[in-house]
């Protein structure tokens, strides 16, 4: 989905496509999901008595025992979970769900997930792996235009929803995530914030994935400028907000190191790894 195509979906909305879903699947950033999560969706869907399952997408992007650590969290709480890599194949364990609804009649998925999580990438993959056809969604009245349906297979569809889910509890993410680096209206504050945050979770990942050593996030945007040559045309300072929109890129592509862990629970080991 292009940016300026970015559109939020109304609770209306979600309610409508929930209720005529028997599967209900959330995408959600490995890296952070409860930042991403979206508790309204959530509880719709298991007020409604549909099958609510959470993706954690970019497995790829964090170590095997982070991305178990989030499936042990949420199946914990009592939420079905999986750490996938949409864009690296790894979705081997909701194949297998798919397999399971074969040969019982139709059976409809609905994809949620906030911007940047992965949302079209799965459509691509299963209309790829599966050589899905299109076509629009039933007219039944009240539902929102262009919502697709595909047919993944001869009793599987998938329900795309024609925008994303609100970022509800995490500002920063909520400014990262709606609108693209070069339109921030203020990208030096939110990369200073991003910074922190990577410092606080990944110490040390900054100077690997930057090359700049200072621990100072202001000087840290500086020597990363600095390192680019980017400077303002004006005074020839070192420009921070082209280093600033440059790191938010970065994090977003998955090309700095970073991830949160999930609150501490004892729970017993389950594994969610996709081999």
């Amino acid at each position: 989905m292009r940016d300026v195509e970015l559109r939020l979906l109304s609770k209306k909305e979600i309610v409508e496509v929930v209720s005529s879903s028997d599967v209900v699947v959330e995408i959600l950033d490995i890296r952070v999901p409860e930042s991403l999560r979206n508790r309204f969706l959530e509880n719709t869907a298991l007020r409604n008595r549909k099958r609510l399952i959470l993706l954690l997408n970019k497995r790829d992007l964090v170590p095997r025992d982070v991305a178990r650590e989030w499936v042990e969290y949420y199946r914990s709480i009592g939420l079905e979970a999986y750490a996938v890599s949409i864009l690296m194949g790894g979705l081997r364990s909701f194949e297998k769900i798919l397999r399971e609804y074969e040969g019982r009649g139709k059976i409809y998925f609905s994809v949620f997930g906030a911007p940047k999580v992965g949302k079209s990438s799965l459509i691509n993959y299963l209309k790829k792996k599966r050589s899905a056809g299109v076509s629009k969604y039933p007219g039944t009245p009240g539902y929102t235009r262009h919502v697709q349906l595909y047919k993944i297979s001869p009793d599987i569809y998938f329900i795309d929803t024609p925008g994303v889910l609100s970022i509800e509890y995490d500002s920063l993410e909520r400014m990262i995530r709606t609108a693209p680096p070069e339109k921030l209206s203020n990208p030096v504050k939110i990369a200073l914030e991003l910074i922190r945050r990577i410092q606080a979770n990944t110490p040390g990942s900054l100077e690997k994935s930057l090359g700049v050593s200072s621990e100072d996030p202001e000087e840290i945007l500086r020597e990363y400028a600095l390192k680019r040559r980017w400077f303002y045309e004006t005074d020839k300072e070192p420009n921070i907000e082209e280093a600033s929109r440059d790191i938010i890129r970065r994090y977003l592509d998955g090309r700095i190191i970073y991830y949160t862990r999930p609150p501490k629970r004892d729970v017993d080991k389950i594994s969610g790894e996709e081999k």
